[in-house]
């Protein structure tokens, strides 16, 4: 069993040393060819990473030493690699790669179904709106697709979303809706999720007369589906294979096929095979899931920083650092490996807003405020879309604009000298200069997609999925389990109970206190 805790130490001590990102760019002449990857509209620049050559090629011998290249054949040939629920990861599938002739037969059986029942109700016209209702995978995703297929595809139905317990997300997806014209579609893979089966049946009471018709269910539990009211007819499948957090190319989808045609979709799905293919297939030095996850072990384990910020300069994907909170976070955020050894520096804290908004929140703190990292700050991953899908082009040169000069400068920086020069004579000059120094030399990739595309999108979601699991290969842990999610989720189960009947159950004093203030 190779020590990953030796490995990761290695990899510290490699990073003990300055590395000036500027002049990285004269130290090493071919640095764009070598930290700027392709695959199809999707462009990753990691050329402003505090790593050099030498830092790359202790990385690429991290993963070899790290077995990499056969998880990742383990991965794709349908090998049970989420071993704590002894299951196979087949998300890919889903998209036409990897998995059993059983599983793709599976797949393209309901793949045709689902493209008949979207085309159908499209065709019908009976329906103007959809509500989807789900949590978690069964929403963050739905959402983040939804708003991006906007750009280039545009809905046919309004679609809305229900996903929090709070009674405000059922109203506000169903206000102002006639519900003889809405379709109600619950998505929950076990269908006992608190949040949605709740919420499904405020929308069952709403819809009345009509919901025996106008709800349909999507899980991989057909028994509670039917025990709910869904006609057994009305119930679309998928698998245990599928994590959540991966299920947006399943019948998940469905909500988005009805609502954007099964063309768009299908669209999406080969965007992502593109890049499962580009994955499979590359060799790791060549491989832009690679090279986007070494980029973070080594900025996680290597320079220590304890979280990474995404900001998408797109509004139309204003979702994806929450959507990759649970991605990356549920995924990997472990503290004990897959032979139960207990382990640090794991999955970093994943956070962000949309571009510019964040410009006027939190960039004061990503140029000027300290960190556990080497270099201040956190690492930024800058996603920009190339075309402009709003007719509005002097917003989105504004828009572009922002963005590259947000990493120029967090590279940069301010001198101190240039600061006392453009400030001479002041007489506060000794307490104002250091406020107004940027130290630069932090570290930030840039992705653009030529076009928000179905296609790109899909580009998009798979690379960042892969690098999710190179990083759990690297660190050792189980990426497609979640076991910190339920402890919580059963006390809140039994806290509910209690509060409802008026019994008060064993619970500490604060707890006890708490649900005395329900009445």
């Amino acid at each position: 069993m190779t020590n990953r805790h030796n490995l990761l130490s290695n990899l510290a001590s490699e990073a003990d040393r300055d590395i000036s990102i500027a002049s990285l760019f004269d130290a090493e002449p071919n640095r764009l060819s070598r930290f700027v990857m392709r695959e199809g509209p999707l462009r990753a620049d990691f050329s402003k990473q505090a790593l050099d050559d030498k830092a790359l090629d202790a990385l690429l011998d991290l993963a070899a030493k790290c077995d990499l290249e056969e998880w990742r054949a383990k991965l794709f040939s349908g090998e049970r690699v989420n071993t704590s629920e002894d299951r196979a990861v087949l998300h890919m599938a889903l998209r036409g790669v990897g998995g059993t002739t059983v599983n793709q037969a599976e797949v393209s059986e309901m793949r045709q179904r689902m493209a008949a029942y979207a085309n159908a109700i499209r065709a019908e016209g009976k329906f103007k709106n959809i509500v989807h209702i789900g949590i978690g995978g069964s929403d963050l995703g739905p959402r983040l697709v939804a708003d991006a297929f906007e750009a280039s595809a545009g809905q046919s139905l309004t679609l809305r979303f229900a996903e929090n317990v709070d009674g405000a997300s059922v109203n506000d997806a169903i206000k102002g809706l006639d519900p003889a014209e809405t379709l109600a579609v619950v998505v929950s893979k076990s269908f006992g999720t608190q949040e949605t089966k709740m919420n499904g049946e405020s929308v069952r009471d709403w819809l009345g007369a009509h919901g025996g018709t106008n709800m349909i269910a999507v899980t991989a539990n057909r028994d509670r589906a039917v025990d709910f009211g869904i006609a057994a007819e009305n119930i679309f499948d998928f698998w245990d294979w599928v994590g959540g957090r991966y299920s947006v190319w399943s019948a998940v989808g469905l909500s988005l096929q009805i609502a954007y045609g099964p063309d768009v979709f299908g669209e999406f799905l080969d965007g992502a095979k593109a890049m499962d293919m580009h994955f499979r297939d590359q060799p790791l030095q060549e491989n832009l899931p690679v090279m986007m996850a070494l980029v973070g072990i080594w900025n996680r384990n290597g320079l220590g920083y304890g979280s990474q910020a995404v900001i998408p300069y797109a509004r139309r994907l204003r979702k994806f650092s929450a959507f990759l909170q649970q991605l990356e976070m549920e995924s990997n955020g472990k503290s004990a490996t897959r032979d139960g050894v207990a382990t640090t520096l794991t999955c970093p804290v994943i956070w962000g807003d949309e571009g510019t908004n964040g410009q006027h929140a939190f960039f004061q703190w990503l140029h000027q405020g300290p960190s556990e990292g080497r270099y201040g700050g956190a690492p930024v991953d800058f996603v920009a879309v190339l075309k402009d899908h709003e007719n509005r082009p002097d917003h989105h040169a504004a828009l572009l604009a922002n963005c590259f000069a947000q990493s120029e400068a967090l590279m940069l920086g301010k001198d101190e000298a240039v600061v006392r020069e453009e400030n001479a004579g002041r007489a506060d000059l000794d307490a104002l200069a250091p406020q107004k120094t940027f130290p630069g030399n932090r570290p930030s990739t840039t992705i653009t997609l030529d076009a928000l595309s179905p296609n790109a999108l899909g580009h998009l979601i798979a690379l960042y999925e892969h690098k999710t699991f190179v990083q759990g290969v690297i660190w050792n842990v189980n990426s497609f389990d979640q076991w910190g999610v339920e402890l919580g989720k059963v006390l809140a189960t039994t806290i509910l109970e209690e509060m409802t009947s008026g019994n008060s159950g064993d619970h500490d004093p604060s707890t006890t206190a708490l649900m005395g203030l329900v009445t």
